[in-house]
This record gives C-alpha cells, structure tokens and sequence, in this order.
C-alpha cells in the first residue's frame, strides 16, 4: 500500500500545488463518448486546501505508517480535483402527495401539452395508451412518439448535444443503461410518484431519477392453430426437435438487446454448437419484437417462438405463453422498462401528472392483466404467482446488469451479425399499421 502511496503522491504533487488538476483528466468523455465535460476552476479556499495537503503529504512522505493516514487523504484530493466524470446528483426527491386531480389542474394551468418518447416495436402500440390516459385527462393534449429505444435514445442525446435540451418531457425505454448514465450526467428530474414505497426496489433508482413502469417478458409462446400446449417447447432444446424444422419465427438477436441477452443466455447454458444447431432449424428471422406475434397468427408454417411479449393471452387470442422449468430458463429474458422526466422538460406538471398515472393502481392494474405489476400492492394476473415467488428464472437484475456492460453487448451482437447478417427488412416502425397483429397488453 506504501508503495502505491507513493506512486500517487509522485503524480499529485506538481499538478496539485499548482493548481490545475491533470491536464489529461481537465476534459472527459463520458462513458457512452458522445459529449465532454470540462471541470470548473478550482477556487482559493479550495487550492490552499491542496496546497496544504500536499505540505502534510510530504512530511508523512518517508514513514511506512503514513499508508493508512494518506489512503483517505488521497480519496478526499480526488474528491475535490473533479475527476469524477458524473455531475453531483441532485437530492433525493420526497414521494409525491398530491392526488391525480390536484396534479391535473397543475397541468392544464401549465398549458395542457405533454410530449413523451416511448420504446416500441409498431408506430401504433401505444394508441390505446394514449386513450386510456386522454379519457382520464381531457384537457391534456400528449403527443407520444414511438420508435425503437436503440434510436430514441441518440435522438435524445443529439438533442442535448446541440441545444442542451432533452426535446422531450418523459421517456420510457428498453435501455436501462441510458438512464444510469443521464442520472450521472446530471440530465434526469429526481422525482418520486404517489406510490413510490410500493414500487419493488429492484427497479426504481433510489433518488428517484428513474423508475420501472412495467415489465416485459419474453418466454415460449406458440400458434393454438398449429401445435399444442403438451407438444409446445418448454425450454431452449426443444426447439432444436426435427420437427421443428422451419416452423419457428425469431426476432433477429442483433436487432435488440433483450432478444440478445436471450441467446447470450443461451451461449452460457448450451455453448455455440447450440446456437448453430437452432439457426440450421430455418428460423424465419424477423424485426420487431411484435412480429412473431403476427407471423404466429398468418396461414404460415411458424407454430412457436420465444422472442415476444402478448402477456399471458387467454386461448382465445390464438395464442399462449408458457414459462419454462426452472431446470432451464435460458431461453427468457424479464425487464423492467424505466420510465424518466428530463429536467429540461417544457411541462414538468404534466410530466409529474404522467408519471404519477403510469404509476397509479389503476393503471399498474391494467398492466398486471398481462403478468405482473411493478408494485407490490397490486396482484398479478389470475393464475400467476406473486413474481418473487419463481425466484431467479423472473429476477430482473441480470438483464440490468447485462445493459451496462456495453463492452460486452456489442461484442455479443457482432457475434450475430457474423452468423447472420444485418437485420433485414423495414423497421417494424416502418410498417403498415394494419400489417401487425395486436396480442394482449404488450402490443
């Protein structure tokens, strides 16, 4: 410890007493590389301070018990140089008291406007969504942009970039890393929603920058026209069976990051020789996680799949959802989507209103219709268990800590694009609006 003691003096003591900091750390980029931060000019009081620190640092300089009295004194220089590359987070907000209808009034006085960017699969999806919270709050006009979150998000970065300005009130997306990183560059609202203690821990940030509106999962689902619940696969080597051949319909692993995650999974349990076992199936790649939906429901071969949410449809639907056993859960992927207000947002009272809806009962209780609900004091779907009850086959937290570590995402994805190919087709954006099948309360 002495040794690396000295080593750090060695590189504090000229940058410090001078004043300036290191040169190669005055200017940073952040960890997505898409915008620098410069740090602000130290004060007097603050290079007396160092200056000072170093004095001390130089008298304990020779003696082997200076290590445990420098280590802290090191932490606190680093403190006060700025090379941390995250702005301070604002305090941690308090839970929101007032009712919906109070927020409401502070919303239509502000003007009545609400913009929101929403991470989805159709241009179309949200619509109901949109109803639902337009016969809750006439006077509120909300415009909801959907588009895959892999581009909302550098549509929102860009925007920051150039104008300083998120260009938008609220976003919900896939990209749980975006928000870990605009909480750290300062660019979120700490803001806790009525209801906030019944949120599960696991999703919400504790200061309150970003928190989980509702779950999504991926799992077995297959066509009630075309196979049964007994002969459905269960878990991921099913679908390696022959007379599967042809018949299954996947979303492109490279062409989003839960469908990815998926196969990673699948690549840890089963190794390669699995994965290319299951792309000689014939797999009928396809784009949009709402597609295999629409593809299970055509006059085509495609009876199964396990890269879509319909959110435990009844039979009726034409289509069902069967978790897998316990033995083998690698072919499922579980997520919360986040849900942010930027502190630049034009409407920040509809904004709150907004959020306060999304994390209502009454709506949380629409969206446990298709599984479960991100607070605890509202039921899942009849027939399901309380979530936490199936342990770490439903644990949100790999998928989480799998977004963050880019490296490894995007070393994965190239892996796809290798055996694949780019993803081909229109956008699922792109499409007809009448060419996607809607299945359950995900789409």
């Amino acid at each position: 410890m002495l040794c690396t003691c000295r080593i750090n003096l060695v590189r504090w003591l000229s940058a410090l007493w001078q004043g300036a900091g290191f040169p190669e750390e005055n200017e940073l980029i952040n960890s997505s590389g898409r915008q620098r931060q410069s740090h602000s000019p130290l004060s007097a009081s603050t290079l007396l301070q160092m200056r000072v620190t170093v004095f001390l640092l130089v008298i304990y300089f020779s003696g082997a018990s200076a290590a445990p009295i420098l280590e802290p004194i090191f932490g606190w220089l680093e403190g006060l140089s700025g090379s941390n590359n995250s702005s301070p987070s604002p305090a941690a907000a308090t839970v929101e008291t007032q009712s919906l209808d109070e927020l409401y009034k502070l919303a239509v006085t502000e003007g009545g406007q609400l913009t929101v960017r929403a991470g989805g699969d159709t241009s179309v999806q949200q619509d109901p969504f949109v109803q639902s919270f337009q016969e809750r709050f006439p006077n509120i006009n909300i415009t909801i942009t959907v588009d895959l979150s892999k581009y909302h998000d550098g549509i929102i970065d860009r925007s920051l970039n150039l104008t300083g300005k998120a260009g938008v009130d609220v976003a919900h997306l896939q990209t749980y890393h975006d928000f870990v990183r605009w909480k750290a560059e300062g660019r979120l609202l700490n803001y806790k929603p009525a209801g906030w203690d019944q949120v599960t821990d696991d999703v919400k940030d504790p200061d309150g920058a970003f928190v989980g509106m509702a779950y999504y999962l991926f799992t077995n689902t297959y066509a009630t026209a075309k196979t049964s619940a007994s002969d459905a696969p269960k878990k991921f080597l099913d679908y390696l069976d022959s007379k599967w051949k042809d018949r299954i319909v996947s979303v492109y692993p490279n062409d989003d990051d839960a469908v990815l995650f998926e196969f990673y999974k699948i690549q840890q349990t089963h190794g390669w020789q699995a994965i290319y076992d299951f792309i000689a199936q014939g797999i009928n790649w396809v784009r949009g996680t709402a597609t295999p939906s629409t593809v299970l429901l055509s006059d085509g071969p495609e009876a199964v799949t396990f890269t879509t949410a319909t959110g435990f449809p009844d039979a009726s639907s034409g289509v069902v959802e069967q978790l897998p056993p316990e033995s083998d859960s690698s072919a499922l992927v579980i997520w919360a989507q986040r849900a942010a207000i930027f502190n630049t947002a034009e409407h920040p009272a509809a904004a709150k209103l907004y959020m306060n809806w999304l994390l209502s009962v009454d709506y949380q209780t629409v969206l446990a219709s298709g599984g479960w609900s991100v607070r605890n004091d509202v039921p899942q779907k009849e027939g399901l268990k309380p979530l936490a009850d199936y342990g770490s086959m439903l644990d949100t937290k790999p998928f989480d800590k799998w977004m963050l570590d880019r490296e490894l995402v995007e070393r994965f994805r190239m892996q796809f694009e290798q055996l694949l190919g780019l993803p081909q087709g229109l956008s699922p954006i792109d499409e007809p609006a009448g060419s996607l099948r809607r299945i359950g309360v995900y789409q």
